[in-house]
């Protein structure tokens, strides 16, 4: 459950657009999302409670396994957060704030959590929303600059959570595996426009021989 006072402030505006985000990939049914249980309001609060992710979060994940995951195991995950990202972009929604403590896992399932400052894109707005908001060491060169949202952000964000997976960290150039590193680099190159898309990512990432 997240749940914010109802003073107009900040976190309730975000999390009226997470409740926005939320509702339009509900009428999708799309099992890479976390899924609303429910939407609940009273005189000083407003909250919204999701299914349990009872696999707890990739962060947790990772640092059970003692900090670094195998690449078969890492393999596994990132595909499915491709798959995640996947629909989130044919839905015309970029996350802007991927990371591990954002995965989490229910029943067998990764899915993708916390949509406090993704971007529907079929909305037109006059400024940018939550201009320059981001996690260091995630977030691309031009989000941490305030420029509007696109799912090279969401790609580069990949780049750093595969390398965190196989290393504890998100440095590309650690990571031991030279398919994985490459992978990595391509995802995370400065230039959005020199990124992969999602496709190209989850193209290359399931014919790495884990």
């Amino acid at each position: 459950m997240k749940r914010v006072g109802t003073n107009g402030t900040a976190d309730q505006k975000a999390l009226q657009r997470e409740q926005q985000i939320y509702s339009k990939l509900q009428h999708l049914d799309d099992p890479a999302v976390l899924q609303i249980v429910a939407w609940e309001r009273d005189a000083d609060s407003v909250a919204i409670v999701t299914e349990f992710a009872d696999g707890g979060s990739l962060a947790a994940h990772v640092k059970a396994a003692g900090g670094a995951l195998l690449v078969p195991i890492a393999k596994k995950i990132g595909l499915q957060v491709l798959a995640s990202l996947a629909a989130l972009h044919a839905a015309g929604i970029v996350h802007r704030d991927l990371k591990p403590e954002n995965v989490v896992l229910v029943g067998d399932t990764w899915k993708l959590a916390d949509f406090g400052i993704a971007k529907n894109l079929s909305r037109m707005v006059t400024q940018h929303t939550f201009a320059h908001h981001h996690t260091p060491g995630y977030a691309p060169p031009e989000q941490v600059e305030g420029a509007e949202a696109s799912a090279a952000a969401d790609i580069y964000a990949f780049g750093k959570l595969l390398s965190f997976m196989l290393t504890g960290q998100t440095d590309p150039d650690r990571v031991v595996s030279s398919a994985c590193r490459l992978l990595a680099r391509d995802c995370t190159r400065l230039e959005a426009a020199e990124r992969l898309s999602t496709e190209e990512a989850r193209q290359r990432l399931s014919r790495i021989i884990a």
